[in-house]
């Protein structure tokens, strides 16, 4: 019989198995998320590089088994009636509210522009040049001096616009100065993810085109500050993403016509594309969140999300160069794959409503599986990050498998549809409702106009000598009237008309000399 203290832990184990038991009946094993089908721990992750406590002990049946595939089991009830073939179950909205990416300014060292530029100003073709480099310097100054965190982003923005503005008359102004041998002006900008890489150029348009890197950055910023709750501030997001789009899209330009060959790894055209391509996956996104919010229809929102997964898949193909790998900020990377496994599940999880809806049963099956195998993998790739974070993925991965659970159940025991493999399915059509969009700020206007020289006014003087003199004095006769009247004069001298004519025009219309060639013949 043991002692009491024996006696105790005997009732305390017995206890703890009939709860097990108990656990064990309401919640299926392989419960949890994990890669592929189900099994990934759904506590004591790691979070954001600190170690958090140790994962519980794994118990059979209870969920909890970290890195192990598991397969979908259904959560419903064995027990349903067959007499009728009720329509699949219509899967909840999910709306994961992912993170989305911001980067920061570039930095720069001061350059005395003005002190170097002062002696290459032509004051007759440019008045008021000491004036322009004063503002030019000062505002180069503010520029470099300008963060986030102490001036905002609308401020950084419009401060940098400002100053490309400036740059860009400072291009045309001193075209013909070489920065580099005369002026001594050389420009230094360092890397935003490595800031110990940077890049030598005594270029105006390089001076520009990290100028314009600044600016994305700070539109990137804005739309990231945005409450995405909020509808109004959800369409500022998304304007703001394709504004950033836009100002990259025309730093490549910049950066492709330029004369340097040294780059930055964040101003390399692969960077430079995939960073576009980003701005407007996350453009795309606002849009995806809006239509969820707004109740649309899962078809609708399904080419959304297709559109979101094809800009986020195309944006991780970009980032694989080994140079943007070993350069780029790794949370970075890490975020483009979060999104692009958890879009393309999402988008498979909202097509197979429709598919259940016409009868396509087999294919509804096949959609949901893969939606929770990738969004179980974009689970497992977050999982050492915030636990707010962790919840939007799993949120995401439970209802695509609830959807999964009540579909298979269905199809097993009511339709008996074969399922094709995922491979063999078509893919699913996409709609974009973003482009890369050109802020006001780059329009810049044309630079001061140097004042020409006054020229004489030939056209007008000729007019004015045609037309009749003020005092009244008709003007001369033409060459025609002076040529007829000498005919007449010579013809009443008693030479022929043809021999007139032929001596006129053979002394260039001189009546006297006519004469004198008639005479002399």
């Amino acid at each position: 019989r043991g002692s009491q203290p024996q006696r105790r832990r005997v009732c305390e184990r017995e206890r703890r198995d009939m709860e097990r038991r108990r656990r064990r009946r309401g919640r299926p094993a392989g419960s949890g998320v994990g890669g592929g089908s189900g099994g990934e721990a759904a506590r004591g992750i790691a979070c954001r590089g600190r170690r958090s406590r140790a994962p519980p002990v794994a118990e059979k049946g209870s969920g909890l088994q970290p890195q192990r595939k598991m397969p979908l089991q259904s959560t419903t009830p064995r027990s349903r009636s067959r007499t009728g073939a009720p329509p699949p179950p219509r899967p909840r909205r999910c709306q994961p509210t992912a993170p989305m990416l911001a980067f920061n300014v570039k930095t720069t060292e001061p350059v005395p522009v003005e002190e170097r530029l002062r002696r290459h100003v032509d004051t007759s073709r440019f008045p008021s040049g000491h004036a322009f480099l004063k503002d030019l310097q000062g505002w180069r100054e503010k520029m470099r001096s300008q963060r986030f965190g102490t001036n905002g982003a609308e401020a950084v923005r419009d401060g940098q616009l400002r100053y490309y503005a400036l740059a860009t008359h400072a291009e045309h102004h001193f075209r013909t100065v070489d920065l580099k041998n005369e002026a001594k002006v050389v420009f230094r900008w360092y890397d935003t993810f490595s800031t110990r890489r940077f890049v030598d150029q005594p270029d105006w348009a390089f001076e520009r085109a990290s100028v314009l890197f600044n600016v994305a950055g700070a539109l990137s910023y804005l739309a990231t500050s945005q409450e995405r709750g909020d509808p109004e501030q959800i369409k500022l997001a998304c304007r703001y993403f394709q504004e950033a789009s836009g100002v990259i899209n025309e730093l490549r330009k910049i950066a492709s016509s330029a004369s340097w060959l040294s780059f930055t790894p964040d101003m390399t055209d692969d960077f430079l594309e995939a960073l576009s391509c980003i701005m407007l996956a996350q453009a795309q996104k606002c849009f995806y969140e809006k239509a969820v919010a707004d109740g649309r229809s899962h078809a609708i929102v399904a080419k959304l999300a297709a559109e979101c997964a094809a800009l986020y898949q195309d944006a991780g193909l970009k980032l694989k160069a080994p140079l943007l790998q070993e350069a780029i900020s790794s949370e970075w990377l890490a975020v483009v794959d979060w999104n692009r496994a958890l879009f393309d599940g999402v988008q498979n999880y909202y097509a197979a409503t429709a598919l259940g809806e016409a009868g396509e049963y087999g294919a509804c099956v096949s959609r949901l599986t893969h939606a929770v195998n990738r969004t179980a993998e974009a689970v497992n790739m977050c999982q050492r990050h915030s636990a707010a974070l962790q919840k939007q993925f799993r949120d995401a991965h439970a209802l695509a498998k609830d959807a999964h659970a009540k579909a298979k159940k269905d199809n097993d025991s009511i339709y008996f549809d074969r399922v094709p493999p995922y491979a063999t399915l078509p893919k699913l059509p996409r709609h974009a409702l973003v482009k890369p969009l050109r802020p006001e700020g780059l329009d810049v206007p044309p630079p001061e106009a140097p004042p020409s020289p006054e020229k004489p006014d030939i056209i007008g003087a000729a007019a004015a000598f045609g037309a009749a003199s003020l005092d009244g004095t008709p003007p001369p006769p033409s060459f025609d009237e002076a040529s007829s009247a000498g005919v007449e004069d010579l013809v009443a001298m008693g030479f022929s008309k043809e021999a007139a004519s032929a001596a006129l025009a053979q002394c260039k219309g001189s009546v006297q000399e006519a004469a004198a060639l008639l005479v002399d013949s």
